[in-house]
């Protein structure tokens, strides 16, 4: 593995490398932050706190997507990056002050933590798709996988942070060390280094054109437009799982905050292995395709194993497992579907996928809400856990997915506009230089 890392090291800017760390910094103080807020919340207003705090801040978020994705395509994106991250440590320590005072009030914690999804609207994108500027197309693969290592890092860490914090000192503590780290994240995003671009010309583009320009990509590329809807699904299945239910499980099984911080950590530590190893390894014995049906068909089945089990060391084994086939489903697309969007689109576009996942975080948690006033935790995950398997089929079949995986990486690079070239109809002048051939 190490020679692999070295390798895959070997040649990139040193812009990349502060990327990486800024990467690292953010996933520790998210994993902290997860698990110190997710734990306070469940300890001061149980099940139903918690399921109505993870849809309405999840409501946010997509609300703010697809208002804020143009930004990373306008203004340099180290800099987007760094103030929606400063952003997000404003309501860390709204929420510390509020522990240290001893006060919760569930609209007060939603409303600082939406403050928080708002931050990460503007920062997602661009951290998506900032590394296709930092390398050339030929080592994008490369650096995705290195750019999820580093988050897996941070991840890793972060929730045993959070949780050891939680378990063993007072929840504004907690809070408080999420808002510094961040700062510090912050501060590694300003030092990136981004190539120049012609940010002028974009700018003359209208706002609102550009956010309605990213939608209309998405929908006008039938693969694109499949992919986003069955995925849909997916995310209402997946995000109650490891989001809602996860934290209310463990509590009713009347264990600590830590055993909390400890399942986001073995996730974490499943997507470092394989983001540096076994995607990579997979992909050596056969093809894209394959490759991500069985990482779909294994997460699944890992879903089914959690939702029957009370052991924690079992839940702690499948969270590690989970983490190593989550990192291929989205290494194997991610970096072809990075790559078929024209540069001028990339974080308005990738805004989309995520918009995608925070409207399955807000469905998926409000529909567990739901089911929970009636049935009981055990019912309720192993629905969820059925329900996700039932998308894995649909997703295998989407219409051109294995053509599209099967292309080199050359071959993917702005497929999208050779293919759909109506998807990328000009608004402004800046999108019409995008009508030529590349």
């Amino acid at each position: 593995m190490n020679i692999s890392l070295r390798q895959r090291m070997r040649g990139l800017p040193a812009g990349f490398r502060l990327l990486m760390l800024s990467d690292a910094l953010s996933g520790l103080a998210m994993g902290a932050g997860y698990v110190s807020i997710s734990w306070w919340v469940v300890t001061m207003g149980g099940a139903r706190d918690m399921a109505w705090f993870s849809a309405l801040t999840a409501l946010v978020m997509l609300i703010a997507l697809p208002l804020t994705a143009p930004l990373g395509d306008r203004f340099p994106k180290n800099r987007v990056i760094a103030v929606g991250i400063l952003l997000a440590m404003l309501s860390g320590l709204a929420l510390a002050a509020m522990a240290w005072c001893g006060f919760y009030r569930l609209s007060w914690v939603v409303a600082s933590e939406s403050m928080a999804m708002f931050a990460w609207a503007i920062v997602l994108p661009s951290m998506l798709s900032i590394a296709a500027e930092l390398v050339p197309a030929s080592r994008l693969t490369d650096a995705l996988s290195l750019q999820k290592s580093s988050q897996s890092a941070g991840n890793l860490i972060g929730p045993v942070v959070g949780g050891s914090l939680m378990a063993f000192m007072p929840a504004w503590l907690a809070l408080g060390a999420y808002a510094v780290l961040l700062a510090i994240a912050a501060a590694g995003a300003l030092r990136i280094q981004v190539p120049p671009r012609d940010l002028a010309s974009l700018r003359t583009e209208g706002f609102l054109n550009q956010v309605r320009s990213g939608l209309r990509v998405r929908w006008r590329i039938p693969l694109e437009r499949s992919w986003a809807l069955w995925g849909l699904l997916v995310m209402t299945a997946y995000f109650p799982m490891v989001i809602t239910l996860l934290p209310i499980k463990l509590h009713q099984l009347g264990l600590p905050a830590i055993w909390l911080g400890a399942c986001e950590a073995a996730a974490s530590g499943g997507l470092l292995v394989g983001s540096l190893w076994l995607t990579h390894r997979l992909l050596r014995h056969c093809s894209r395709p394959r490759a991500r049906a069985f990482a779909m068909w294994g997460l699944a089945a890992v879903f089914l194993v959690v939702a029957l089990t009370d052991h924690p060391y079992l839940m702690l084994a499948m969270f590690a497992i989970e983490g190593a086939l989550l990192s291929v489903t989205m290494l194997v697309g991610q970096t072809h579907r990075t790559l078929a969007v024209p540069e001028a689109y990339r974080a308005r576009v990738s805004a989309i996928n995520v918009l995608v996942a925070k409207l399955g975080g807000m469905l998926g948690p409000a529909l567990a809400g739901i089911l929970l006033a009636s049935w009981s935790l055990d019912a309720v995950y192993l629905f969820f856990a059925l329900f996700h398997l039932l998308t894995v089929p649909p997703m295998l079949r989407l219409p051109g997915v294995n053509r599209f995986l099967s292309l080199s990486h050359d071959e993917a690079k702005d497929w999208y506009l050779r293919q759909h070239p109506e998807a990328f109809e000009p608004v402004s002048p800046v999108a019409g230089k995008l009508k030529h051939p590349i």
